[in-house]
């Protein structure tokens, strides 16, 4: 442990665990940010690397064999002397199609053409579970349309938003200038992309309304949506596209379909060839020529987030697959490198940290039992899937060649669009429960209301978040809390409105709801009110789920730990520390980060996650069990939080 032994726990403990860390591991210069999760990352790259070179060098696989996809797209992908001599060829007809747009019905027809594509020029469409019919898939249109990462950053009227949105239109014109638009026609065009999405961005929902699940569900038929927006012809748009039996559809925000089928009837033409222009090229610009590379890495990498260079040539191209061929690729990734061992562990794992979570909702002293059975039921119908899947995405309609890079990853944008795990195809039909929305080289997690179910890729179950042969305070603080973390989502403030079933449903009684709401918010009060940078706060509210959910988890690992090792029988470890500080250090040590400032502020303005500070800091003294483990951790203790300030939850 590279401990800061000059800073007291009591102080800062995330620093008193990282400082040296943090010290001895600066950013380096292709990342926005170093942490647990991209020292992993790197360590799983190279082992990827190293497998899809062995299938590319195998040039004799059958055409339409996964060895052939694989190889196709690596050796497309990193034949930057094709890339650079084919320029924009690739795409042109796409780029005439869009210049002999007419009217509005060429319009509407272009823009189902990209939607096809994978590419959602104005909004977003893909299959879901229905929220309240948890059985069947439906159709999902959510809003789109921002090359910003969401409306705060076209609404603010602080310096860094302005600047931000100066250095965007800057770069918008340059991107035009590379299509052979003259200097002054590309100012021009850029101020009216960035007219169209602001007037996109002002009628989208902010952050925290897109986090309420009940605010964005509006179950409509397409008669009902040509209502909602009337200026685009709805039947002809999913026909277009190929899906003209979709009959019903959850609208998330139809303030924004409003204001954009408005935009279709008066916005004119040629603007918004202009904008689709944009928008086509925005998307493919990391798969072309160094000129459009460089320049989308300019603005997303170095002025949104403060990173100096790319990735490595190679990086770029395996986070392509990843998204392209993710299955092929992690099913050569779990052969080699994930232990079944560690499954068995893991299994064993969730199920104490059930047990965990079981024992405490039955204590609370807040929740009535009415909730408390609702509540103990949907704990114990929580799924689980760790490591792969059981069925393997086969990719057989996934054309692909030697031809382009830009189209082989076209054909997967298609491919993902129709068929990828919310592939349209799914409309209409019963949910698969054997669908994966991660591929196995992920290191993440996540929980899905729908399925309510938890799932565990092999690549986070590796040192620090577990080792095979770690001791149990180090795992229980470590891989245990993302357990109970995810399970937590279950019953955060969002996750608590979905029922056992996976059904968008009410199951508490109005009282344990006030009780809930009123414990949430002092939460979220909490966070709100540390500055992350000079002037710039937290956001409690956007962060909420996920500060519920480190709380929780935490609290549920340490209570499943305890069960294992009683305080009175604890041992000193060779640094002086027992068993229970080693596991609120190995949950600090997760967290452990560098990052950009650039990269910092964008998260507190778009990220769903508090900063990693934050998730340590602000977790831990809330805990009783921390000032047990802690006992020189006394009131005047600089982050000391009296017992009647910690809003304890689950």
């Amino acid at each position: 442990m590279e401990r800061d032994q000059s800073i007291a726990p009591g102080d800062d403990f995330y620093l008193s665990v990282n400082g040296d860390w943090i010290k001895d591991h600066p950013v380096p210069p292709d990342k926005t940010a170093y942490d647990v999760f991209t020292e992993l990352n790197d360590i799983t790259e190279g082992h990827i690397r190293s497998l899809v070179e062995e299938v590319a060098g195998h040039a004799g696989a059958e055409p339409a064999s996964l060895q052939r996809k694989i190889g196709d797209l690596y050796r497309t992908g990193m034949d930057t002397a094709s890339i650079e001599r084919q320029g924009l060829n690739p795409i042109t007809e796409d780029l005439d199609r869009i210049s002999r747009i007419q009217q509005v019905s060429d319009l509407q027809a272009f823009i189902a053409f990209l939607v096809k594509c994978g590419i959602g020029p104005c909004f977003e469409l893909f299959a879901e579970i229905d929220p309240k019919n948890s059985t069947m898939m439906i159709a999902g249109l959510a809003q789109g349309g921002l090359g910003l990462p969401n409306r705060e950053y076209y609404l603010k009227e602080d310096t860094e938003s302005e600047e931000i949105r100066a250095r965007y239109q800057d770069h918008i014109a340059k991107i035009f200038q590379f299509l052979g638009t003259s200097t002054g026609s590309a100012r021009e065009a850029a101020k009216t992309v960035m007219d169209m999405e602001t007037r996109l961005a002002k009628a989208s929902y902010s952050p925290e309304e897109n986090r309420d699940p009940e605010a964005t569900y509006h179950k409509l038929s397409p008669e009902d949506l040509n209502e909602v927006a009337p200026g685009i012809d709805w039947a002809a748009f999913f026909s277009a596209i190929g899906y003209p039996d979709v009959r019903e559809m959850n609208v998330h925000q139809p303030r924004f379909f409003r204001e954009l089928g408005s935009m279709i009837s008066t916005v004119g033409v040629e603007e918004w060839k202009i904008f689709l222009r944009w928008k086509l090229i925005t998307a493919l610009a990391p798969f072309l020529d160094s000129r459009f590379e460089q320049e989308n890495f300019a603005f997303y990498g170095k002025v949104l987030n403060g990173q100096p260079r790319m990735k490595p040539r190679w990086k770029r191209v395996l986070a392509t697959m990843d998204f392209a061929l993710g299955d092929a690729v992690g099913r050569l990734y779990v052969e080699r490198y994930f232990p079944p061992e560690a499954k068995k562990r893991m299994l064993d794992l969730v199920e104490k940290l059930r047990e965990s979570f079981r024992s405490r909702i039955g204590q609370l002293s807040w929740m009535g039992p009415d909730t408390k059975k609702e509540a103990l039921q949907k704990l114990s119908r929580i799924d689980l899937k760790i490591g792969y899947p059981d069925t393997w995405q086969e990719y057989l309609d996934l054309e692909s060649d030697s031809d382009s890079y830009v189209m082989n990853v076209l054909r997967a944008m298609k491919y993902d669009f129709m068929k990828g795990p919310q592939g349209l195809d799914k409309v209409g039909k019963p949910v698969d429960r054997t669908t994966w929305y991660m591929h196995p080289q992920t290191i993440n997690a996540y929980y899905d209301p729908g399925m309510n179910e938890i799932v565990f890729p092999a690549a986070i179950l590796q040192p620090p978040f577990f080792g095979m042969d770690a001791n149990d305070a180090s795992n229980y603080g470590a891989i245990g809390a993302v357990i109970g973390h995810e399970m937590t989502h279950g019953f955060d403030d969002m996750g608590r409105k979905y029922d056992r079933d996976g059904n968008l449903r009410d199951w508490w009684t109005e009282d344990d709801e006030k009780e809930f709401m009123r414990r949430a918010k002092g939460l979220a009060d909490q966070y709100s009110a540390e500055e992350v940078l000079p002037g710039l706060p937290a956001n409690g509210q956007l962060t909420l789920g996920e500060d519920i959910a480190d709380l929780g988890g935490l609290t549920i690992a340490y209570h499943a730990y305890a069960k294992l090792h009683k305080e009175d029988e604890e041992v000193r470890d060779s640094e002086g520390f027992t068993d229970f500080q080693r596991f609120f250090i190995s949950y600090a040590t997760i967290w452990r980060e560098n990052i950009r400032p650039e990269a910092l502020r964008n998260r507190v303005l778009s990220d769903v996650h508090a900063p990693n500070r934050l998730r340590v800091n602000c977790v831990v003294f809330n805990m009783p069990e921390f000032y047990s483990a802690f006992p020189g951790i006394k009131r005047e203790s600089k982050l000391f939080r009296p017992p009647e300030k910690r809003p304890e939850i689950w």
